[in-house]
């Protein structure tokens, strides 16, 4: 069914191929590469990424620096992707013949490529060892078919935090986060009253996947797997109660429509955010923000919980991990692999990027090696309480599709004032049509 649908969705790709450039600097398809080991010829390794434009840049770079100082053969070209632009722009390149050795991608846009056969199974190129001591919630998303196609690099389950010190200062107990829907939006109501200025929830509501995955944990608290790659569910009753409550989430002026939930960070480092859906790593991007905040006053200012639950009466969580990917037309796939195994796994990685950002180790053996790292107040708890709620989003060949749909339905609930079933109705057929490749 995959291939099929993948097959579709190609032909749709000829149009953008013929308008979009391709990334400069990737070229045409690369010469030949024989005997450049041999020769001793240093070897170029093309990496795309968005985490070479975003707050973690200079932690990526002395990554980079370090693998190069010590495999003096090989070069990495660090390429900027902005996250939103990765899928379309691999998927150029993919047509184009023009691909990268190594990228970074989300889980859901990794599936995609696989099922194109644009990526190199895992199995075929990273060690046994490594593979079995990868963390299976953060592995096995990226299986299609029998075999692999993702690499965690840095995992990043979505996570609740709440604001302790303007829950106290709100007259809430600080060290009682909402357990339900309705505590998070009493609490956020007096805080519109009492704090004007503060926000009551990063949400993002923006017609993308990472909007979807964002939103999803939400979604489900009241209708679990509302949308799979077979089936859609967004006219239920239960879901148009979800509907009903995002549009009172905007229109009482508890978060802020249409921004990506990147766009609320600013406000976590400014103490002006009560409530945050985000990863791990929210600890490194509000200290990028602000350089005298130390990880003490981050840990004094933010706790995580689960997510408060709603009419399901279960704790959710998504995926918003950061994987890589070996292109299956790179000639250089071997020395690629060696980069991810750094990049996933290496001491140095581990100290400079994964632990000071906030990542969660990717491998069971780095949270046992390094402890001192990821045993602080922040990931203790999201290993031990948020993993286990993580939920399947519908990962697939049609996954940007489903995503995108489901969130121009939720953009129209949120910017009018139509029936929420009326929107959803239309949603549904939409969805419905995505499913049986209309």
């Amino acid at each position: 069914m995959f291939k099929s649908k993948a097959k579709r969705y190609m032909a749709l790709l000829v149009t953008l191929v013929l308008s979009v450039s391709l990334i400069s600097g990737c070229g045409g398809p690369k010469g030949d590469s024989k005997g450049a080991g041999a020769t001793g010829e240093k070897i170029e390794l093309t990496f795309v990424n968005w985490a070479a434009g975003e707050a973690y840049t200079k932690d990526l770079n002395k990554v980079i620096a370090e693998y190069e100082k010590q495999n003096p053969n090989i070069k990495i070209k660090n390429v900027n992707v902005p996250v939103s632009d990765m899928r379309n722009q691999l998927m150029v390149m993919v047509m184009g013949g023009n691909v990268p050795d190594i990228a970074q991608v989300h889980v859901g846009d990794g599936v995609i490529l696989a099922t194109m056969n644009a990526l190199e199974p895992t199995e075929n190129v990273l060690p046994q060892e490594l593979i079995k001591d990868f963390r299976p919630e953060f592995y096995e998303p990226g299986k299609v078919g029998d075999k692999h196609y993702l690499i965690p690099w840095a995992p990043n389950t979505l996570t609740f935090y709440y604001n302790k010190t303007l829950l106290k200062e709100l007259g809430f107990d600080p060290t009682k986060p909402p357990q339900t829907l309705d505590e998070m939006d009493q609490m956020m109501k007096v805080a519109k009253q009492k704090m004007p200025d503060v926000v009551g929830l990063q949400l993002d509501t923006t017609i993308r996947t990472v909007g979807l995955a964002q939103e999803w944990p939400f979604m489900n608290n009241f209708l679990e797997q509302p949308v799979t790659n077979d089936s859609a569910k967004v006219n239920s009753p239960e879901f148009i109660q979800f509907g009903e409550w995002i549009r009172g989430t905007v229109k009482n002026g508890y978060t802020l429509a249409g921004k990506k939930f990147g766009e609320f960070r600013p406000q976590a480092s400014q103490n002006r955010l009560l409530f945050a859906l985000d990863g791990p790593f929210l600890r490194g991007v509000v200290k990028s923000f602000d350089k005298n905040i130390t990880d003490e006053q981050f840990f004094e200012t933010w706790g995580v919980a689960p997510l408060p639950m709603g009419p399901t009466g279960k704790n959710f969580s998504a995926p918003d991990d950061h994987t890589l990917v070996v292109m299956k037309a790179s000639q250089h796939k071997e020395e690629a692999a060696k980069f991810a195994e750094f990049l996933v796994n290496s001491e140095y990685t581990m100290k400079n990027y994964h632990g000071p950002l906030g990542f969660l180790p990717p491998t069971k053996s780095a949270a046992e090696k390094y402890p001192d790292l990821f045993n602080d107040p922040i990931r203790s708890v999201i290993l031990e309480k948020i993993v286990p709620t993580l939920t399947p989003l519908p990962f697939g060949p049609n996954y940007a599709k489903l995503g995108t749909t489901l969130m121009t339905g939720v953009q129209e609930i949120i910017t009018t004032d139509k029936p929420v079933k009326q929107i959803l109705d239309n949603t549904q057929t939409q969805l419905e049509g995505v499913i049986n490749g209309q």
